[in-house]
């Protein structure tokens, strides 16, 4: 071991983590890789915005690395469980995000610098690791700057502002991000509705209060549509 440490950005290809990777890259600072834990369950768009970010970093002399559990994809683990993500438990960001980062970091013989994406006006989101082989670091913070700022900083270095990252059948995504998912990848919403009703758990719990399909009848008529551009709430590593 060195003892100099691996400087890494947890990148969760949202708003946040594409500013850092822009601030991280424009004030020189200590940065190694970034990487990217893919769960199999982000939208087009987020799959569209790593290669974007990727080819950023490329010509920057960064890599991207993508990270992924051993036993394919979250979607799949559910269902195979007939489960939906706990908001409680947490689970889903625990084995594939987590839990993959950190077994990616065990291969690095060095302590681990982790640059973790949390905005200014989202410090209630911070949380460091327990893993005693990784610190973790809050460059937006430090800097105060907010999520608004972030933005401006993407645009500032004339990349498109992502959209909000996250599965496509994540419990926490709120009705605007439900409704963004109905209108833009139908196809998305009635696995996402499928994974609900096919829980073991249904209805007593489910991915939205009173499901999915009564949302759509209760929230999505004659509404119009708005695009999320706002970062996840489960956690530093997931979905920032």
């Amino acid at each position: 071991m060195t003892g100099e440490g691996r400087y890494i950005l947890s990148f969760g290809a949202g708003v946040n983590t594409a500013a850092l990777m822009v601030l991280l890259i424009k004030k020189r600072m200590r940065f190694d890789e970034a990487v990217f834990a893919d769960t199999g369950g982000e939208v087009p768009e987020t799959y569209e915005f790593l290669e974007v970010a990727r080819k950023y970093l490329a010509e920057h002399g960064k890599n991207l690395t993508v990270v992924k559990n051993k036993s394919g994809s979250l979607y799949d683990a559910c269902t195979r469980r007939s489960v939906i993500p706990s908001k409680m438990w947490r689970w889903s960001t625990r084995d594939f995000k987590v839990y993959p980062i950190h077994a990616y970091y065990k291969t690095i013989d060095d302590h681990i610098f982790e640059y973790l994406g949390i905005a200014y006006d989202e410090i209630h989101r911070m949380k460091r690791s327990q893993a005693d082989f990784v610190t973790s670091i809050f460059p937006l913070v430090d800097m105060r700057i907010t999520r608004e700022g972030c933005i401006r900083i993407i645009k500032k270095a004339g990349l498109p502002v992502p959209v909000k990252s996250g599965c496509f059948f994540c419990p926490f995504n709120n009705a605007d991000r439900w409704r963004e998912i109905h209108d833009t990848h139908p196809d998305l919403f009635e696995r996402a509705v499928a994974l609900e009703e096919g829980s073991k758990h249904f209805p007593r719990q489910n991915l939205r209060s009173g499901g999915l399909r009564n949302l759509v009848e209760r929230r999505f008529q004659d509404q119009p549509r708005t695009r999320v551009v706002g970062d996840e709430p489960c956690g530093a590593n997931c979905m920032v």
